[in-house]
């Protein structure tokens, strides 16, 4: 081969491979600055373990009582309920709710319920689907 030959040949390999790392490091930047978007100011991380696939239909029975029953039963049952919000049973949960806070109440930071801090996502995941259900009771 002679020299010639095999510097063109050189010549065509670096080209092609450079061509392909410039392509590469061109797709490298563009996700980059796509994924640095993607901050805690647009997503904050506790919502990110919300997406987390719920795998059967909440319902009240199944999920929101023993929650409640955890979390909320110490302070808001018997003749004198904290907020007087009696959170016994179906109908009073479903009534704080639909036209109470209990949502809001269970997702405020600054003044959560139950008041020793917030529940986990999680938690507060099954609740906005219970709500978005239909408030299933069984």
């Amino acid at each position: 081969m002679s020299n010639f030959r095999a510097w063109f040949i050189y010549r065509e390999w670096r080209l092609k491979h450079s061509k392909m790392n410039r392509t590469k490091f061109s797709i490298s930047v563009v996700v980059m600055i796509l994924f640095s978007g993607c901050t805690q100011s647009i997503i904050p991380g506790e919502y990110i373990e919300s997406t987390i696939p719920i795998d059967s239909i909440v319902t009240y029975e199944n999920q929101i009582r023993s929650i409640i029953s955890q979390n909320c039963i110490t302070c808001h049952s018997g003749s004198n309920p904290n907020g007087n919000l009696r959170l016994e049973n179906y109908s009073q949960v479903r009534n704080a709710s639909e036209n109470g806070t209990l949502i809001q109440r269970i997702n405020d930071a600054a003044n959560p319920m139950p008041t020793s801090g917030l529940m986990s996502v999680s938690t507060r995941v099954l609740f906005d689907e219970w709500v978005n259900n239909g408030f299933i009771e069984n």
